[in-house]
């Protein structure tokens, strides 16, 4: 029995430490915008990494296109996104992270969401008419809106 608690600890311990955290992020999104999000790491060209505090800074231009030069970060951590007005306030927007019927049910029909949410990486997805699009994405998109809408 006590070699089994050791065990136990021992395994919960070693996967604590191979789950890896990354830095928290702050999205600001220009108020009111609503579409599609991109944003694309590892750009020469891209915006200057920023930081507030210890959280990455992802400050959303007009056209919903942010490009980089953060490189990706593979692991849990938390997002925050926020619309941001002229003067500087921001609201914070609530995402969702499953679109099933129970949460469509209740959602504010005047309110906006991030969802959709789609990771870097490769991988697959279906269209209407059944035919498979592969993608290797370097970046993250999502939309931001009412899903209802």
């Amino acid at each position: 029995m006590r070699n089994e608690k050791y065990l136990i600890i021992i395994l919960s311990l070693l996967f604590f430490i191979s789950c890896s955290k990354t830095e928290n992020t702050l999205t600001l999104i220009p108020d009111g915008y609503i579409g599609t999000i991109q944003i694309w790491f590892n750009q020469e060209n891209g915006i200057e990494e920023k930081y507030e505090g210890e959280k990455r800074v992802y400050e959303i231009p007009e056209n919903g296109i942010l490009k980089t030069k953060f490189s990706p970060q593979f692991g849990y951590h938390f997002p925050e996104y926020y619309y941001v007005s002229k003067n500087g306030q921001r609201t914070k927007i609530q995402p969702i992270s499953d679109l099933n019927k129970k949460v469509l049910d209740t959602i504010d029909k005047n309110k906006s969401y991030i969802y959709h949410n789609r990771s870097m990486g490769k991988g697959f997805e279906i269209d209407s008419l059944g035919i498979e699009k592969t993608f290797n994405d370097k970046g993250i998109i999502f939309e931001v809106g009412n899903p209802l809408n």
